[in-house]
């Protein structure tokens, strides 16, 4: 146990009502083990697929289970409650957290909403506040911002629910003839579709798929013949920004995006090496652009800020802000390459929440 932290207890959300529910989980399996050893409590807080909030590692009553593990579905048994400027509460025994670590992906995670509550509560969170977050899951929002500072983002026509979908000769002739359609607020390839050979049914399916997980779709040009790369920001103390990488995504074949299942290991997956890219030019461009958009968009903690690479231009991606870490993830293989452990990293980013 950590001596800052010794005295200290820590909440760990995990779950959510996303698609990403089961990389939360996954991610949870890495990063409790971590926090028992910093802090005194670590209370596990599942949320279910229903919204409904669980303690997972109770005893009985407020005492928790030093010998839980991570378990792969949210056990709904000991529901708490959330009273403004009170606390959390288990029936009516209130839960002394002094700091919350939310891992939980995509919507309600990291959109802002549940940061939002935290701060009603004022109760202290590890990374992104609350606007940011939301900022930053509002993909094309995030790209109008930094546009203005000069970086080179990927051309969007944005649907909203209720919108006119005009003939497909209209998007191509905007975009181009092969089109990329994603939902606007998830992550981990959701909801996403590539249309090489774009038809007017396929299209429509396309956005009907897209709008089964956001409010509002992307319609994009389909970038082929790009690499993806990546970097992991970790905010130190003083404000310090430190960048993992860039590493290169590794496909095991020539598909211009990653689904779900080649993320997370179903099928034979995807990985990041970071040390493929040799430019050293292109490496410190791409970090010190990772830091920039760190900056702008008023991040905190740590973040993964994903770009693709097409004809020696650089174009930003998206905002990863609480990226998977799971035993695959790309964020914990990065920061690794500064041999800094995702343990120190961790450490790291509790000692810069709890000192805010």
């Amino acid at each position: 146990m950590d001596k800052f932290f010794k005295n200290k207890s820590i909440a760990l959300f995990i779950g959510g009502r996303s698609p990403e529910h089961e990389v939360s989980i996954e991610s949870a399996k890495t990063v409790y083990p971590i926090l028992q050893k910093l802090f005194n409590k670590v209370y596990v807080i599942g949320v279910s697929k229903n919204g409904v909030f669980y303690i997972q590692n109770l005893l009985h009553s407020t005492h928790i289970s030093h010998n839980y593990q991570i378990k792969d579905t949210i056990l709904e048994k000991d529901e708490i409650s959330f009273y403004p400027s009170k606390g959390i509460f288990l029936h009516e025994d209130k839960i002394d957290i002094d700091l919350a670590f939310i891992l939980i992906h995509g919507n309600e995670g990291e959109d802002g909403k549940l940061q939002g509550l935290l701060d009603i509560m004022n109760i202290k969170y590890c990374g992104v506040n609350a606007t940011s977050s939301g900022l930053c899951m509002h993909k094309e929002l995030a790209s109008s911002i930094l546009e203005s500072k000069g970086i080179k983002t990927v051309k969007s026509i944005v649907l909203r629910k209720g919108d006119t979908i005009y003939p497909l000769s209209y998007y191509i002739e905007k975009l181009g003839n092969h089109l990329f359609i994603k939902s606007e607020t998830t992550g981990s390839s959701i909801g996403v579709t590539s249309l090489k050979f774009a038809t007017q049914e396929l299209l429509d399916k396309a956005i009907e798929k897209a709008f089964k997980y956001s409010e509002r779709v992307l319609i994009q040009p389909l970038m082929e013949d790009i690499q993806e790369m990546e970097v992991a920001i970790l905010e130190l103390e003083n404000n310090k920004l430190i960048a993992g990488g860039p590493g290169l995504v590794v496909k095991s074949n020539m598909m211009e995006i990653l689904s779900y299942d080649k993320k997370y290991g179903q099928v034979d997956s995807a990985y990041i090496d970071p040390f493929i890219i040799k430019d050293e030019k292109l490496k410190l461009k791409l970090q010190e652009m990772a830091k920039l958009i760190f900056k702008t968009l008023n991040l905190s903690g740590f973040s993964r800020i994903d770009f693709f690479y097409k004809d020696k231009q650089i174009y930003f991606n998206e905002v990863n802000t609480i990226p998977g870490l799971t035993s695959k993830s790309h964020y914990p293989v990065l920061i690794n390459s500064l041999d800094i452990t995702l343990e120190e990293a961790i450490y790291e980013i509790c000692r810069r929440a709890y000192g805010r």
